[in-house]
């Protein structure tokens, strides 16, 4: 018989969006459990790498650019909580054709939402970001804006002020099934069974195993494999350490993204999208299908050469990386996320399917699965990322 724990709120998974909502409903005064099937901070999921980008007038979609703004002000409230620094201000420069994602994207959100940016010719890029090798007719979209994030210390730092704050924290011990009762909601860890009033899963690309009825969001949620890559700077290399962060749109629709030097002697960069089509060998493709029980695929010399590649578009690093790493995408079918409660059963909160591009949230995030926890609602602006979205008939 499984021993009995009784609680107001679980929390699923501490990474990224766990481990900030289980500090804010510790800090409210909310008996809360965390349960992580690793250790907190960990590289097993989508949470680790070193640095994740933060920006503002957001190319993915203007409508965004509202939660980053939520998630800079609860970002400061989690650095002045634990006294660390945890985002580093670098500004962010989006590059491209004229017409490509990068840019357009960018300029349509700093538009409609009035945000201080800088639309940059070739020559003005080539004068401003040396470290950049821009070709001819590109452009490129600056703000001040911009940033890195670091995701492990931010978790550590999280979990640290949840514990803190009274919370329970169980660790390498994963979940086995989550019974989401409309009115007696129940986790069930090793031989340990937790009754709740609220359950908030947060478990990243377990989530379709976790809550198999959300599996087939809006045609079905799929895990990914990416890969992130250090080069080494080479010597009379260009200021990197004082660079923004960056994303790059290639012609051939390849979109990457790299940090300035936090180290003092590498970049990292990684891709977010291949190009339509692009094969690299036999079976095997960047955002390969992955298996989160069994993890990415460790990085390989194809993955070397691939992000070597890129290195074509930076002044003054090596051609391959000192090192990689591989994580994992949560894909939606829109590449949307998914963030509320579940309809039919109230004592369900969910948050999943970032798609790449969700850390910079995670701090927003945090406080909005709290609000939706405690209340049934919350003044965070997530109603873009409602999971019924995609339901038939939908009201």
């Amino acid at each position: 018989m499984a021993d009995l724990v009784e609680t107001d709120t679980v929390v699923v998974g501490l990474g990224a969006m766990g481990a900030q909502t289980l500090w804010r409903l510790a800090r409210q005064g909310v008996d809360a459990i965390g349960v992580e099937q690793f250790t907190p901070g960990h590289d097993r999921g989508s949470s680790h790498g070193e640095s994740r980008i933060i920006r503002t007038a957001y190319l993915e979609g203007e409508e965004y650019v509202p939660f980053v703004r939520a998630a800079w002000r609860a970002w400061a409230e989690l650095e002045e909580a634990s006294g660390e620094r945890l985002v580093h201000r670098t500004g962010a420069l989006m590059l491209g054709a004229p017409d490509s994602a990068a840019v357009t994207g960018s300029l349509a959100a700093a538009a409609r939402h009035g945000l201080a940016v800088e639309h940059l010719s070739d020559s003005d890029l080539a004068e401003r970001f040396p470290q950049h090798a821009v070709r001819p007719g590109e452009e490129g979209v600056f703000e001040e804006e911009g940033g890195a994030v670091l995701p492990e210390a931010a978790i550590l730092a999280a979990v640290r002020l949840a514990r803190g704050a009274g919370a329970r924290v169980i660790t390498g011990a994963a979940v086995t099934r989550i019974e989401p009762d409309p009115d007696d909601p129940r986790v069930f860890v090793g031989g340990t069974e937790i009754r709740a009033r609220r359950v908030v899963v947060t478990a990243g690309a377990w989530l379709p195993t976790l809550l198999p009825a959300l599996a087939g969001l809006g045609g079905g949620i799929r895990v990914e494999r990416r890969v992130l890559g250090w080069f080494r700077l080479t010597d009379g290399a260009p200021p990197h350490a004082a660079g923004p962060v960056f994303a790059r749109d290639e012609p051939d629709g390849t979109l990457w993204y790299g940090f300035p030097s936090l180290d003092g002697r590498t970049v990292k960069i990684g891709v977010h999208a291949e190009a339509p089509g692009a094969q690299r060998r036999p079976g095997s493709q960047w955002g390969e299908p992955t298996d989160p029980a069994a993890g990415p695929r460790p990085p390989d010399s194809d993955d070397a050469r691939r992000l070597g590649e890129l290195t074509a578009g930076l002044r003054g690093v090596e051609p391959l990386p000192e090192r990689m790493a591989a994580c994992m995408y949560t894909m939606t079918s829109d590449e949307h996320f998914v963030i509320g409660r579940h309809r039919d059963l109230p004592g369900l909160v969910v948050a999943g399917g970032f798609s790449g591009h969700g850390y910079k949230f995670a701090s927003a995030v945090g406080a909005a699965l709290a609000d939706l926890a405690r209340n049934g609602e919350t003044a965070v602006p997530v109603s873009m990322f409602d999971p019924h979205r995609w339901d038939a008939g939908r009201p």
